[in-house]
């Protein structure tokens, strides 16, 4: 009886790894390279079309038309794509239908694989919707695709800005090689992330904040304040909360207060709405109004910092470092506006990140080590000597464009400032 279960069992398994490897090389295949570069004009359309669309969907005149191009669409592919380094996604508008493709790089040194995804949306008697997608070579119909993108929208968008963005998305239309969104007498459409964005994911039943004790944070941030009104410091209202979270550890989790703390510093010194993200039972009206922070003497690079150290919490540290480049190249278009590419802004960004990254590695006694005074180069590199103020072109001159030899070596050159500052450093 054993011996059948046995050999029952190990057929099983074989049958499984059988199924798996043949699935793997169903929805795989090898990876197609690209040479698409990402421009400063990408990055100021594709956000200029994000910014546009939502203020224009939140309008109260009640007729809504959206209408989006090729050009368009291929800036925000390219925006897409530079954040997502591992993902390449492209996007073609045509008389007959719009068709998305993404290809995902898999992390295998052998084989080299990729994972290509693509769909068809098409104008139909049900109105404009997925007409299949393809996973690999597998298809995957109508039927099938489409509830799981009105899923996906749902699990976003919070009530009731998911339903009716999804009404309006059946109301497309393809005309003249322009993707047209029209509704006439329809409600403002104010778009909210679903409240479980906000919250962390959990296996469990109950799901915590990601700054349960913030609210202690923000009061100590509030007396600090009160106690040194004319200080402006960035540095030294973090180097007070990192000790208040050193000695409040005692209790608990080392690592836990520090993010509580960083979580503080980020909702009274750079926007209020990172409360949702750290702690959403806190209202935005019980946050205390605080004065502009400045670190290295400028208000930006607080703003810098601390936004980075946000998205480095809430995702991963690439993902934070391409959008802080994001940021620099849309400056780097004059003809919008932008101030410039900025290699210090680069570095206050690169600087936030390190510090959210490598925050929970600190010891209280690296934090003794340094003052109100010395604490602000323990986090923040010297930047004296970085090139500010550049123009696209002046970029493609002096340093090879955003891929060229010159752009990697600065930015290998900040990273290695950051590495040597002696907050990470134990000797």
């Amino acid at each position: 009886m054993l011996n059948r279960l046995s050999r029952f069992f190990l057929r099983s398994v074989l049958l499984l790894a059988v199924l798996s490897v043949a699935l793997f090389f169903l929805i795989t295949s090898k990876p197609v390279s690209s040479q698409r570069t990402i421009e400063a004009s990408d990055v100021t359309t594709a956000q200029r079309v994000l910014s546009d669309t939502v203020q224009h969907l939140a309008q109260h005149s009640g007729n809504i038309k959206l209408v989006f191009e090729q050009k368009q669409l291929d800036a925000l592919m390219n925006v897409a794509s530079y954040a997502l380094p591992q993902v390449e996604f492209s996007g073609v508008l045509s008389p007959f239908g719009v068709a998305l493709h993404g290809q995902a790089n898999l992390p295998l040194s052998w084989p080299r694989r990729s994972v290509q995804m693509s769909c068809l949306f098409m104008p139909s008697d049900k109105g404009f919707a997925i007409e299949h997608c393809k996973l690999g070579v597998i298809t995957l119909p109508g039927w099938i695709a489409n509830p799981l993108l009105r899923l996906m929208v749902r699990s976003v968008i919070a009530e009731p800005a998911d339903q009716q963005l999804l009404a309006l998305f059946a109301r497309g239309e393809l005309i003249n090689n322009r993707l047209h969104f029209e509704a006439a007498n329809a409600s403002q459409i104010k778009l909210n992330l679903h409240p479980q964005i906000h919250r962390p994911f959990s296996f469990g039943s109950v799901q915590g904040a990601a700054a349960a004790d913030i609210e202690f944070y923000l009061q100590q941030l509030k007396q600090l304040q009160r106690q040194h009104r004319r200080e402006r410091r960035l540095a030294f209202f973090a180097h007070q909360l990192l000790q208040v979270a050193a000695n409040r550890a005692d209790n608990s989790d080392l690592e836990t207060e520090y993010k509580n703390a960083l979580w503080a510093l980020a909702v009274a010194f750079a926007s209020k709405r990172f409360i949702y993200y750290a702690n959403p039972d806190v209202k935005l009206h019980q946050v205390p109004n605080m004065p502009p922070m400045l670190l290295n003497g400028r208000r930006d690079l607080t703003l810098h910092f601390l936004y980075s150290a946000v998205l480095q919490m809430l995702g991963n540290t690439q993902l934070s470092q391409q959008i802080g480049n994001l940021k620099e190249i849309m400056d780097a278009d004059r003809d919008s506006g932008g101030s410039g590419f900025s290699f210090v802004d680069l570095a206050a960004d690169r600087a936030g990140t390190h510090f959210a990254e490598h925050l929970p590695s600190i010891t209280p006694q690296q934090l003794n080590r340094f003052n109100s005074l010395t604490f602000e180069q323990a986090i923040m590199p010297p930047t004296q000597d970085l090139p500010e103020g550049l123009t696209e072109q002046q970029l493609q001159q002096q340093l090879g464009g955003y891929n060229g030899a010159g752009f990697k070596q600065l930015e290998q050159e900040i990273t290695g400032r950051i590495n040597a500052l002696k907050l990470y450093n134990s000797q």
